[in-house]
C-alpha cells in the first residue's frame, strides 16, 4: 500500500499554529473599499473596480510570518480575515444587532471582532446601504419575487444580506507564470493604441476594459514587490542565518514573478497563491479554484530537479507551505451560510490527475506531491479532485485512496470518461475538455477559458425540489406558511392516479426553475453593469481577445449552473405515494394526504409501513431508482434549456450542506420524514435508508443522466474501517468506483469512520481536533461543525 512520509519540523509548527489560532476578522478590506468607492464614485465600472484593487494594493497591512516560505495574508493578523462591503454587508449589521454574531462558536464560523472595528464597520454601512450591489438588485427584484420564496424552493437571499458573490472559476495561473503581468499589460496598451483617435461605435467598452487591465497589472506587479521589500526587511533583521537566506530568496522571487515569467518551482507556487490572494481581493473568495495545478506548475518543478537546483523534499516543504497558506484563505460570511458551507471552507478546488490534451495520462510527480500533502498535515483544505478515466496508473489510484481514507473525503474521485464527452456535447472543443477542472464542490469548468460563475452571483443557486414536491400536492400552498407560492395543482388528496401526482410535480418543477432563472439573469445584468472582474479577465481566455470583462461575457467559454437538493427524498415520496395510494391500496389518497399533512401524528402505523416495507432509492430496486431519475431530469431539462443573459445554463445535483438548513425550512415529506428534518444530500440515499449495500447505491446513482448535469452531481458514502482493512479492502473500494463510473457515473466520495468514532469526538471535540470528514461538496474538521450537521454525518449508514 501507498505510504506517505512525516511532515518537516518547519512545517509541524505551521500546522500546529494554524490550528490553534482564531480566526479575527478586522474592518481595514472594507475600510479601503469604502475609502476607494468613494474616492473613484464617478468612474465607469470596471475602471472604478481596477482603482479599487490598486488602492488596495498599495495601502493594505502586509504580513511575513516566522518560518513560512510562502507569503500573503488575508486580514491585518494571523488568521486574519475580512467582508467585502461592495456586495453587501448588511448580514453583519443585523448580526451585531440582534447578537447572533457573538453566539457563533467555532462550530458556526466564529469570528473575533474588536469593539474598534465593530464601530468602523457601523460607520460605514450607510453608505453601502445605497452604493452596494445588494443595494441596486434588491430595487429591481421582479414583482412576485417575495411569494415565490415563500414555497421554500428558491435559495435566494434575503434583500440587503447578499455576502455570497460571484465564485466558482478558475483564471489563468498558467498565462500569469508563463508571461508575466507585464507582458499581459502590454498587449492591453496595444490595442488602447490602436485606438487613437479612432474609437469606433463598438469600441468604448473594450478601450475601457483595457485600461482597466494596466490598471490590475500595475497592482499585481506593485503587491508582489511590496512583499519583496517587506521579506528583505525581515531578512536584514534576521539574526538566524539559514532564515536570512530564505527570506533573501523570498525578496528575489517576489520582486520576479507578476511583473516577469516564472524561472523556479517556488516562484510558480508563490505566483499560484498571491494571484489567488489578489482575485480574492478584487471580487472576494467565494469557489475560486486552482484549476489543474500538476500541469501548469509540474514544467518548473521539474526543471528545478532536473538541474538541482533544489531537493524533492524542498519542493514538497513548499507544497505544504502552500497548503498551509491555502488554509488560511476565509471571508468572513453570515451565519445563514456558515450552516449552508460551514468548517471555514472556501471552495479552493485544485484538481489533479486526468488527461492531457492528446488523450493520455496526464499525472506526474507533482500529482503525488499534492496527494502527500493532503495526507501527511491532514488538512481540510484545499479540497482535491482527481480525474480518473480508464489509463489512470494503479499507484495513483492507491495514493489517493490511502489518502481519502486518512483526510475524509481528500481527493474525491472525478470520471473523465463521462464528463469529457459531456463537455464537448455542451459546446467546448475536444482539447478545452480534455484539460477541464473542478470549481467549487464538483462542477466542471474549462480551466484558465470558462467563467461558469455556478450559482450565478449574488444568488444562491440551491433549489429544494422536495419543497416543490410538497407544495405540488397541496394546491400551490406551502404547509409551513400556509402561503400560495407555486401554481395551482390541486391536492393529493382529490387526486385519482399517479400520473397526476407526477403532472403536478414537474408543473411546479418547471415554474420555479424558469423563477430561479429569472432571478439570476437579473443578478448578471446587474453584476455585469456594477461590478466587473478585471483581475480575473486580466489572464481569461477570450477576455483580451473580445475586448469584454468576465462578466460580460468576454471568457471563451460561458455559462451559470445550480443545484438541487433532495434527489433521495424526492425519489422516496413518490414511491411512497405510489405504493401506498395506488399499488398496495393500504389507504385513500385522502387519508395519506390527512396523515401527511398533520405531520405524521396520530399516523405512526402507517409511517412506520412507509419506511419499512415501502421499496427507497439506492437499495436495487429499478423502480424507484428510475422515479428518481424521472424527478432529476424534470429539474435538468427545464434548467439546460432556459435563456440565459451570458452563455449557457447548467443543472447540477448536489448540496454542499444545504439540506441541513434547507431541512429545517421544509414541511413534513410523503416518505415519513418529519418536519424540519434535513432532507437528503446530493444524489446519495435519505439518511439511513440505505440498506442494501454499496453496489446497490452505486446502481441506484447511475440509473440518474448524469450525463445531463452539466453542473456536476456529487455522490456522498460513508465507509466503516474494518470494511476496507488491508490491501483486499482498498483493492475493493477502488473496484467500487471503478464499477461506479463504468455505469456512468460522474462523481464519488467517501469517508472511512464509523459512527462510534463520530459519536465520541461529538462528546471529547478536543480529543478529535484534527479529524477530517467528508460533510458533502467540502471536507471540514468534526469538531468544528455545528450540532446538526454533526448529527447528519452519524446518521449516514456505515457500509460494510
Amino acid at each position: 500500500m501507498y505510504q506517505f512520509q512525516p511532515v518537516t519540523e518547519r512545517v509541524q509548527k505551521l500546522r500546529e499554529r494554524y490550528r490553534s489560532s482564531p480566526v479575527i476578522l478586522d474592518s481595514e478590506h472594507a475600510r479601503l473599499v469604502t475609502e476607494a468607492y468613494k474616492k473613484y464614485a464617478h468612474e465607469d465600472a470596471v475602471i472604478k473596480r481596477a482603482k479599487t484593487l490598486y488602492y488596495i494594493c498599495r495601502n493594505r497591512t502586509l504580513r511575513v510570518e516566522d518560518n513560512e516560505l510562502i507569503v500573503g495574508n488575508m486580514g491585518l493578523n494571523y488568521r486574519g480575515t475580512s467582508i467585502s462591503p461592495d456586495y453587501g454587508m448588511g448580514w453583519l449589521i443585523d448580526e451585531l444587532d440582534t447578537g447572533e454574531f457573538d453566539k457563533r462558536d467555532r462550530q458556526l464560523e466564529h469570528m473575533e471582532l474588536s469593539e474598534e472595528d465593530r464601530e468602523i464597520f457601523r460607520e460605514m454601512a450607510p453608505f453601502w446601504e445605497e452604493n452596494s450591489a445588494s443595494a441596486f438588485l434588491d430595487k429591481a427584484l421582479p414583482e412576485g419575487f417575495e411569494t415565490t420564496l415563500g414555497a421554500g424552493v428558491l435559495s435566494h437571499r434575503i434583500k440587503g444580506n447578499a455576502d455570497m458573490p460571484t465564485g466558482h472559476f478558475s483564471a489563468n495561473y498558467s498565462k500569469l507564470m508563463t508571461e508575466g503581468a507585464n507582458a499581459i499589460k502590454r498587449e492591453a496598451q496595444k490595442k488602447i493604441d490602436a485606438m487613437y483617435g479612432n474609437i469606433g461605435a463598438d469600441d468604448p467598452e473594450p478601450y475601457l476594459f483595457y485600461q482597466a487591465i494596466v490598471i490590475v497589472c500595475d497592482a499585481m506587479i506593485l503587491l508582489s514587490k511590496r512583499y519583496a521589500k517587506l521579506c528583505l526587511e525581515k531578512a536584514e533583521a534576521e539574526s538566524d542565518a539559514e532564515r536570512k537566506k530564505e527570506l533573501m530568496t523570498m525578496s528575489d522571487t517576489l520582486n520576479r514573478i507578476m511583473e516577469q515569467p516564472c524561472v523556479t518551482f517556488q516562484d510558480a507556487v508563490q505566483t499560484a497563491f498571491l494571484y489567488q490572494l489578489i482575485l480574492a481581493l478584487d471580487g472576494s473568495l467565494h469557489g475560486i479554484s486552482f484549476g489543474r495545478f500538476d500541469q501548469y506548475a509540474y514544467p518548473y518543478l521539474a526543471a528545478d530537479l532536473e538541474s538541482g537546483r533544489i531537493t524533492k523534499e524542498y519542493a514538497q516543504e513548499l507544497v505544504d507551505c502552500f497548503f498551509l497558506k491555502i488554509c488560511d484563505m476565509f471571508k468572513g460570511r453570515s451565519h445563514f451560510v456558515s450552516q449552508g458551507g460551514g468548517g471555514y471552507t472556501s471552495g479552493q478546488q485544485m484538481s489533479l490527475g486526468g488527461v492531457d490534451k492528446d488523450g493520455n495520462d496526464a499525472s506526474n510527480a507533482l500529482s503525488y506531491m499534492l496527494l502527500e500533502a493532503s495526507a501527511r498535515l491532514v488538512l481540510h483544505s484545499p479540497p482535491l479532485s482527481l480525474r480518473v478515466h480508464k489509463n489512470t496508473p494503479r499507484k495513483l489510484w492507491e495514493a489517493a485512496a490511502e489518502c481519502t481514507k486518512r483526510v475524509g473525503g481528500i481527493p474525491t474521485f472525478q470520471n473523465d470518461d463521462i464528463i469529457i464527452p459531456m463537455m464537448v456535447k455542451s459546446g467546448y472543443s475536444l482539447e478545452d475538455a480534455r484539460d477541464y477542472c473542478i470549481v467549487g464542490c464538483v462542477e466542471p469548468s474549462g480551466s484558465g477559458n470558462d467563467f461558469p460563475a455556478c450559482g450565478g452571483p449574488h444568488a444562491k443557486c440551491y433549489l429544494n425540489l422536495v419543497n416543490c414536491l410538497i407544495v405540488a400536492l397541496n394546491d400551490g400552498v406551502n404547509p409551513l406558511n400556509g402561503q400560495q407560492s407555486g401554481l395551482h395543482t390541486g391536492k393529493l388528496s382529490d387526486m385519482t392516479s399517479f400520473e397526476q401526482v407526477k403532472e403536478a410535480y414537474q408543473k411546479q418543477c418547471e415554474y420555479f426553475v424558469q423563477w430561479h432563472i429569472s432571478l439570476n439573469n437579473m443578478a448578471e445584468y446587474f453584476t455585469r453593469k456594477l461590478m466587473p472582474l478585471p483581475a480575473l479577465s486580466a489572464t481569461l481566455d477570450g477576455c483580451m481577445e473580445s475586448g469584454k470583462d468576465a462578466t460580460a461575457g468576454g471568457a471563451k467559454y460561458n455559462g451559470c449552473g445550480s443545484a438541487a437538493i433532495g434527489c433521495g427524498t424526492v425519489a422516496n415520496s413518490l414511491e411512497a405515494i405510489k405504493w401506498a395510494v395506488f399499488d398496495q391500496k393500504i389507504c385513500s389518497a385522502q387519508e395519506f394526504f390527512e396523515a401527511w399533512m398533520n405531520n405524521w401524528e396520530g399516523h405512526e402505523t402507517l409511517r412506520q409501513r412507509i419506511i419499512n416495507q415501502c421499496p427507497h432509492y439506492g437499495n436495487g430496486n429499478s423502480e424507484v431508482d428510475e422515479l428518481a431519475s424521472w424527478a432529476m431530469d424534470v429539474y435538468s431539462k427545464k434548467y439546460d434549456s432556459g435563456s440565459f443573459i451570458r452563455g449557457h445554463l447548467k443543472a447540477g445535483l448536489f448540496s454542499v450542506s444545504g439540506h441541513i438548513p434547507m431541512g429545517k425550512s421544509t414541511f413534513a415529506s410523503p416518505d415519513g420524514r418529519f418536519a424540519y428534518q434535513p432532507i437528503s444530500d446530493g444524489i446519495s440515499p435519505a439518511q439511513a435508508t440505505d440498506k442494501n449495500g454499496p453496489t446497490a447505491i452505486v446502481s441506484g446513482a447511475s440509473k440518474l443522466k448524469q450525463s445531463n448535469d452539466y453542473n456536476g452531481t456529487l455522490l456522498n458514502m460513508k465507509f466503516h474501517p474494518k470494511a476496507i482493512e488491508g490491501q483486499e479492502g482498498l483493492d475493493k473500494l477502488i473496484y467500487l468506483v471503478q464499477t461506479y463510473f463504468a455505469q456512468g457515473g460522474m462523481h464519488i466520495q467517501y469517508n472511512v469512520i464509523s459512527s462510534d468514532i463520530l459519536r465520541k469526538a461529538q462528546k471529547r471535540p478536543e480529543e478529535f481536533r484534527d479529524l477530517v470528514i467528508r460533510v458533502a461538496g467540502f471536507s471540514a474538521y468534526f469538531v468544528e461543525l455545528y450540532k446538526d450537521l454533526q448529527d447528519d454525518l452519524i446518521s449516514r449508514t456505515d457500509q460494510e
